[in-house]
């Protein structure tokens, strides 16, 4: 794994002030770790535990909580939104197949929490970002309370995803499936291996490694691009995360981490440039928002690599800067006014699809995924921040040592912050 993916593992040393004592050999109580949340929750309580209450004056004198913060409303936010965004997928690949109808309307059933959750988690990163911008924000620490609340509470319906995993296991058994449905089980598989590393829980994280994943990384790289915008920004999101905690993605393999961060750093780049045009336009029309989306990721895509600029075509979000090629060989060539708006319908066909505008929603589809990624600028600024910081401070061989009990102190922290304490550390690193 390249020190452009150490992220969240190597920044637990950093929150938790032991990066002065890197090299010494502390022991690991793996007793703490459990997947079960209430037995988290009681030892969670068994800690002396400082209340959280002065957030904004500890976000600008305690570095380490500042980071701890910002590392936790990352991965809460972007598993959130994995959740959610896979149960729609799950919907749309196994909607008319009989034996997924029992755990598909649990699913739906769950819907209405999922997006509170969400909604929950979209208020705490706002207030955290404009405090982190240097606003005032005296309900920051009631609406992080609220929203890790919420985030612990959404994890108890984690079984849903290993049911869709043996429910697909079983189907395959006796019938054939298409690479969307392989491909869906395999994130809801990846998403309960970083549900299994949050929690340190090493025996669920040995069996779901068995299990594996039923396609390939190429495989699973070409059933991204047949996905709608909203389930690739989710998808590409969830993969950085996975990566940056050392945790297992089949999609991952098919993508140079470098090339994938270059990716979701445009995306993340076109979507707050167009949250700005929106917040200054007022209500947009749909089109608008797609234009504005389109041009700020083809600005986005030429300044960086030809390998990142090759991977979003693969997966189809590439299209704007063909578009742009297109246009200007018209242009040069003085093509005839009717050929060139037949050119001009069939590229705006083209990129309502890529936009995933045909599919499942519309335009709301489309402005939720901008909206989520786009609004948390400064939080991301803070977390690229300790990115760079763990990267250029870590070896490789430290950021692998670290494991599941690196990955469980994030989940620690989420913990504790639902009960109104202050982050502290669940679980000493081993070196």
């Amino acid at each position: 794994m390249s020190k452009k993916s150490v992220i969240i593992l190597g920044s637990v040393v950093v929150v938790c002030g032991l990066f002065s004592s890197l090299f010494v050999d502390w022991p690991v109580d793996f007793s703490s770790a459990s997947g079960d949340i209430a037995k988290a929750t009681r030892f969670s309580r068994e800690q002396a535990s400082e209340k959280l209450t002065n957030m904004e004056e500890l976000l600008q004198t305690d570095s380490a909580f500042k980071e701890t913060i910002v590392v936790s409303q990352v991965v809460m936010q972007t598993r959130a939104a994995q959740f959610g965004t896979l149960v729609d997928m799950s919907n749309e690949v196994a909607g008319n197949i009989p034996a997924f109808a029992e755990v598909l309307k649990e699913m739906n059933a769950s819907r209405e929490m999922v997006n509170n959750v969400s909604t929950s988690l979209a208020e705490s990163g706002e207030k955290l970002n404009a405090a982190l911008g240097g606003e005032e924000s005296p309900e920051l620490a009631q609406s992080t309370i609220n929203a890790s609340l919420a985030y612990t509470t959404l994890q108890k319906q984690n079984k849903l995803a290993t049911r869709f995993i043996e429910t697909t296991d079983k189907y395959l058994e006796t019938a054939k499936a298409d690479d969307q449905l392989k491909f869906v089980r395999d994130q809801w598989l990846e998403y309960q291996q970083m549900t299994a590393a949050l929690e340190g829980d090493k025996a669920s994280a040995e069996a779901l490694a068995k299990k594996g994943n039923l396609l390939s990384g190429e495989k699973a790289l070409a059933a991204v691009g047949r996905c709608d915008l909203n389930a690739k920004m989710t998808v590409l999101q969830s993969c950085e995360l996975a990566l940056s905690m050392n945790v297992p993605s089949g999609l991952a393999s098919a993508i140079n981490p470098e090339t994938l961060g270059h990716v979701v750093s445009a995306i993340r780049s076109a979507a707050e440039v167009t949250m700005v045009n929106m917040t200054a336009e007022g209500a947009l029309q749909s089109n608008q928002v797609e234009k504005i989306f389109n041009n700020a990721l083809d600005e986005a895509m030429k300044s960086t690599s030809t390998d990142a600029i090759a991977s979003m075509q693969k997966l189809g979000l590439g299209n704007v800067q063909k578009m742009a090629n297109v246009q200007k060989m018209a242009s040069t060539q003085k093509m005839a006014s009717t050929q060139k708006m037949a050119s001009t319908q069939k590229m705006a066909s083209t990129q309502k699809e890529v936009l995933g505008l045909n599919k499942g929603g519309g335009p709301v589809v489309f402005g939720s995924a901008v909206k989520m990624v786009g609004s948390n600028s400064k939080v991301m600024e803070a977390y690229s921040t300790v990115v760079g910081n763990v990267a250029s401070s870590l070896s490789q061989s430290q950021v692998q040592k670290l494991g599941l009990v690196g990955a469980q102190s994030i989940g620690s922290s989420i913990k504790e912050t639902s009960m109104g304490n202050k982050p502290t550390l669940g679980a000493r690193i081993p070196w």
